[in-house]
């Protein structure tokens, strides 16, 4: 497969992740008309010359319903020309079809000017990111995430009602509503606590431990500045203080061990050395989490809490009577 530039295949990536193997990308597209009755070819080009760049998605075979989506890799934001020319791509496949329906989105990371709105709503296209949001610009990544969660969405949609989405301005309501709740989702990363990396993608603490729960502990690290714990599949989660990031972040996890590591055992907190810990922690599941916000603590398999500090860790036993169970 080929890419014009990096956006191109990051789109393709991520529909492939949401969709399967029913994407695919074509470049200056000459596209013919399906219906037999009528042998006009659409080329959609003139003065002055337009090449045609589509990532097309097939979401389903009968009927057969598939997205059209123009990958906007711009030094400025998206203009109406931009829009107006999707606009008559899809407005052309859906005139000419033979019994395919057809929807059109144009992704733009750096965002669209005002009167893209307009004919958007009217010919019935999605627009990411969200124009209505105070942010106008996003970044790549977001964008990204906005368009799997969109994907995903409809592909689910279609399987039940499409009609509905046929009327403008339905599909480009569908996709602000499902994209312009990452206007506060982005803001949160300035001041957020948990992160799915190596994207940065803001998350959350339910996130979190639905990422991480039921994994098995393979590993507790302690790094400049932060501690972490290794799982099977090569999973990680590492704790600074007042940033939580969850994923397959070797770089980090990996990084330079730290001189300084303090550990405490028991309910009264005495001092142990981070081997005491993790002889019992390795082999452990995740069974519970609790944000105690100087510390993050994981139940293990409901027998013992263990505690992530920026600069050690804390493990005791939760099964009574506690002296009978002292580490």
């Amino acid at each position: 497969m080929n890419f014009k530039n990096e956006l191109e295949r990051k789109c393709f990536e991520m529909a492939e992740r949401a969709l399967g193997k029913n994407v695919t990308i074509e470049h200056n597209k000459t596209i013919k008309i399906e219906s037999a009755l009528f042998p006009e070819v659409a080329s959609f080009k003139g003065p002055p010359a337009k090449e045609i760049d589509v990532l097309a998605a097939t979401l389903h075979d009968s009927p057969k319903i598939v997205l059209l989506v123009s990958c906007k890799l711009l030094a400025g934001r998206a203009e109406p020309a931009h829009v107006q020319e999707w606009a008559a791509v899809v407005q052309t496949m859906n005139k000419y079809s033979n019994g395919t329906t057809y929807f059109g989105l144009v992704l733009s990371p750096t965002g669209f000017t005002s009167g893209t709105e307009s004919w958007a709503t009217s010919h019935n296209l999605g627009l990411l990111p969200p124009l209505k949001g105070r942010r106008l610009a996003f970044n790549e990544d977001t964008v990204l995430r906005m368009f799997g969660r969109v994907l995903r969405a409809l592909n689910a949609r279609v399987q039940l009602q499409v009609d509905d989405l046929m009327t403008p301005p339905a599909f480009f309501d569908f996709v602000f509503r499902l994209s312009a709740d990452y206007e506060g989702h982005q803001e949160a990363i300035t001041d957020g606590r948990y992160f799915l990396v190596p994207q940065n993608w803001a998350s959350s603490f339910s996130e979190m431990y639905a990422a991480i729960v039921g994994q098995t502990v393979e590993d507790i690290l302690a790094m400049q500045g932060a501690t972490a714990i290794k799982f099977s599949g090569n999973l990680f989660l590492r704790f600074d203080g007042s940033r939580v990031e969850v994923g397959p972040d070797l770089s980090k996890a990996q990084g330079a061990t730290s001189t300084v590591v303090q550990c405490w055992k028991n309910i009264e907190m005495e001092k142990c050395t981070i081997e005491a810990i993790g002889n019992v922690a390795v082999g452990k599941r995740i069974s519970s989490a609790g944000d105690f916000a100087t510390y993050i603590e994981f139940g293990l398999d409901q027998q013992f809490n263990l505690g992530l500090h920026r600069d050690g860790f804390h493990l005791h036993s939760t099964e009574n009577p506690i002296e009978a169970h002292r580490l």
